[in-house]
């Protein structure tokens, strides 16, 4: 059954880009240009440098620990957040909680946020210790419920009210029986994604594994990150342009966190999500919404903490990385774009500039042109508030 739908999903995608092949070898396509990367945010490789929280606090001060990144929820949604005391000499008898701006969002005495309007509000936690007050605040902004992108979404992806996104059902998806081939890559073109990628390709335990990332747009509406976990038997070919692999089975799932920023117009980073850590063969995320710039889709940082089978596992895999451009970091702390650090089966790196993206079959529509069309049909399609 396998083959058959790898059978039809090649044989989809071969007719499809026939015709872009053929004006491809009339020269009908030009090269398209390969732009510069984004300069460092932050040399240090702190992908959540300048945010809040980040000066030291003394040692045995109270405090609550609440959400320390902004919370992203669209209107309509709830949320409960959670205020866990530190340092307390006795336990606070409650926890008061507060909105800055309540015609925006509330929240009620047990941390529950209800998101009424478009806007931004300061949610706060107090509490006393011993006559000492303590508090602590995270930012909350309600964005407009998506209609139309919000629908087709949901019939494949579930979704996360904190930090509005849409992400996959590992047990449940509908790509599952279709593995993966560099000719998938291609075709998404076709529909409209506009991303950049990285294969991180190795041989452990008699079988090829593809590790597989991807950042950027995906269509019109849609932006965010991926990492996909991909298997099949050692033939000593290694990964060809027709190698097809299967999506990992659960044996294989592999324990992973995957964070994505993205970069704001002033330079700063701003997390779109976060996967927590967990097993996976598909470690994803989608936020309704479209990049400044999608190809190269450089505004996007991804940071990941992925734990192999085993140091020999890990070893096979960073290599893997350093063949694809990846540079080797001489500690954690001094981990940054398009590094990695090892530590024991434990591989942390950060992913923003490498990419394979530009050896793709050029697009008639570029991608400022598809800007503009989405910016036609977002305004049509979303531009109500609910």
């Amino acid at each position: 059954m396998k083959g058959l739908f790898r059978m039809t999903a090649a044989f989809l995608c071969a007719v499809l880009l026939f015709p872009l092949a053929v004006n491809a070898a009339k020269g009908a396509f030009a090269q398209a240009p390969v732009n510069a990367p984004v300069a460092q945010v932050d040399e240090g490789g702190d992908p959540a440098a300048g945010a809040a929280g980040d000066e030291e606090e003394d040692v045995g001060a109270p405090a609550l620990v609440l959400a320390d990144l902004p919370v992203s929820l669209s209107v309509g949604s709830r949320i409960t957040l959670k205020a866990e005391p530190k340092n307390f000499k006795t336990p606070p008898e409650s926890i008061r909680w507060t909105s800055g701006n309540p015609g925006v969002a509330t929240v009620d005495q047990n941390g529950v946020v209800h998101c009424a309007a478009v806007g931004q509000t300061t949610i706060t936690a107090a509490a006393e210790d011993e006559g000492t007050p303590v508090s602590a605040s995270c930012v909350v902004n309600v964005t407009a419920r998506r209609r139309l992108a919000h629908f087709f979404l949901s019939l494949n992806y579930k979704y996360s009210a904190m930090g509005d996104y849409f992400y996959s059902n590992n047990n449940f998806t509908w790509q599952q029986p279709f593995g993966f081939m560099r000719l998938y890559d291609v075709a998404s073109q076709l529909i409209g994604y506009q991303y950049d990628f990285k294969r991180i390709v190795f041989t452990y335990d008699n079988k090829d594994w593809l590790v597989e990332l991807w950042k950027g747009q995906y269509a019109l509406f849609q932006y965010g990150g991926e990492i996909g976990v991909y298997t099949k038997y050692s033939t000593g070919f290694g990964d060809t342009p027709v190698s097809t692999y299967s999506c990992a089975s659960r044996n294989d799932w592999l324990d992973m966190e995957m964070t994505l920023y993205q970069e704001q117009p002033d330079g700063t980073m701003r997390p779109v999500f976060t996967r927590d850590y967990d097993k996976y063969w598909w470690c994803d995320g989608y936020r309704v919404g479209r990049l400044r710039k999608s190809k190269p889709a450089s505004e996007l940082r991804m940071v990941c903490h992925i734990t192999l089978k085993d140091e020999r596992m890990a070893a096979g895999f960073v290599k893997g990385m350093r063949d694809i451009g990846f540079s080797q970091a001489e500690s954690l702390d001094q981990l940054k774009d398009d590094c990695y650090f090892r530590d024991g089966a434990d591989v942390y790196y950060i992913w923003r500039n490498l990419t394979d993206s530009q050896h793709l079959i050029p697009m008639f529509v570029d991608g400022d042109s598809l800007s503009v069309i989405a910016s036609f049909f977002e305004k049509l399609l979303f531009s109500g508030r609910s």
